[in-house]
């Protein structure tokens, strides 16, 4: 695998009106009782880990971050209304073969719901909205089944007035508490349908670093040279892992409802050896071989913006045929319609307090033409992965080359 620099946060984030966000008042179901709920988390993380994948083979960034739910959920909903050879893409991409669309949406919805259900010292608000030119003929069907599964909020707008694309942007603003001030610069000619997703989180640690022990310390660059970087430092028992391949630790979040992963790798190999080793039976396997170890754990504080157009990578995948003039979108309108690009841009701090993250995710549719303490220094690139404890999704996943923090 190609080497570069990289900075990559999964956040399998996933996206709900942010009014609809639940509270520890209202009980949920629990999620495993849901039929298909461990086999569809299983897929929409395969597939987080694929395009994690493909991305980084080919990303020239020193740090970058997406949020694999909240593509996840944005291409669901547009999954709504694919038909033929296109929903079967949808399907092989996504790892669907062995459930059906309504089973998706029902997993998706708890999926939502569960992430949403947050308490005291930890936010996380989920948002879809669909756009509609005010011209384009939707099918009912389509918008009622993302309304009943996905919360969407829906708006029929006229394309060509410059206050829609304003709409659309102070929309994307307010989802994500302004990280993220807009998710469009035009609006195309040809474009019909916006599909968007925005989510936010915000957690405190469950064990906070003190910033009086916070220090400058040299970071290595992968390209040998070193720049001295702020380091937060604690002593805590902490879930440890290590094979030949990395270390890695769990940061557990107020609450132990959501948890980041940190993986470094090993002396002798690199952050590419780290890649190709993450996948979905791997990281499964994984998680029941961390044990609680005293360890003393350094970290850089962090923080920055990313913005990545996913086509080349889904195209990769096997998702080509939505992209093309042959696509079947049936289930959205009788009018033929591709998808034109999908977008995403993510923001991340991490201090010594907690995390504050958002992603926006927005699908374009046009017509067709116990031990000795060890010491866990994170002064090299490493891997992060944030996960909610009960569905077991990915919220979020990123790549520290270069830590920087203002």
């Amino acid at each position: 695998m190609k080497s570069i620099n990289f900075c990559l946060t999964i956040f399998l984030s996933l996206i709900t009106f942010l009014a609809c966000t639940t509270t520890d008042d209202s009980p949920l179901t629990p999620f495993e009782s849901i039929a298909k709920s461990e086999d569809i988390v299983t897929a929409n993380n395969d597939f987080a880990f694929s395009l994690f994948n493909d991305i980084f083979q080919s990303e020239t960034e020193t740090n970058f971050m997406i949020s694999p739910a909240s593509a996840s959920l944005a291409l669901n909903m547009v999954y709504n209304g694919a038909d033929g050879d296109t929903k079967q893409a949808f399907v092989d991409v996504f790892n669907y073969d062995n459930v059906t669309t309504p089973e998706t949406n029902l997993v998706n919805k708890s999926i939502i719901d569960h992430l949403t259900h947050t308490s005291s010292g930890t936010t996380f608000e989920i948002a879809n909205s669909i756009w509609a030119n005010n011209s384009f003929p939707v099918k009912t069907s389509f918008l009622n089944v993302n309304k009943a599964y996905y919360y969407a909020e829906v708006q029929n707008k006229d394309f060509s007035d410059p206050n829609t694309l304003e709409s659309i942007n102070n929309w994307v603003s307010n989802n994500t508490q302004g990280k993220l001030p807009k998710i469009l610069n035009e609006i195309s000619q040809n474009a019909v349908l916006y599909v968007i997703n925005a989510l936010y989180f915000k957690s405190d640690w469950k064990f906070k670093f003190n910033p009086n022990d916070t220090e400058p310390l040299p970071f290595h660059l992968s390209d040998g040279s070193t720049k001295q970087v702020d380091m937060m430092t604690m002593d805590q028992s902490l879930k440890y892992f290590s094979n030949a391949t990395f270390s890695a630790v769990e940061l557990p979040y107020k609450n132990d409802k959501y948890t980041m992963t940190l993986i470094l790798p090993e002396a002798n190999s690199t952050i590419d050896d780290v890649i190709s080793s993450i996948t979905i039976e791997n990281w499964k396997q994984w998680q029941d071989n961390y044990s609680p170890q005293n360890l003393k754990l350094t970290l850089p504080k962090f923080t920055f913006s990313y913005e990545k157009q996913f086509n080349d990578a889904l195209k990769n995948l096997g998702l080509g045929i939505a992209f093309s003039d042959g696509a079947n979108f049936g289930g959205i309108s009788d009018v033929s319609t591709k998808i034109s690009f999908v977008i995403q841009k993510t923001f991340i701090e991490v201090n010594e307090k907690g995390t504050e993250a958002a992603a926006v995710t927005a699908v374009g549719i046009e017509t067709t033409s116990s031990g000795s303490v060890k010491h866990v220094l994170l002064d090299k690139p490493f891997i992060f992965i944030i996960t909610e404890k009960e569905t077991g999704s990915i919220c979020f996943m990123g790549k520290v080359g270069n830590p920087s923090y203002e």
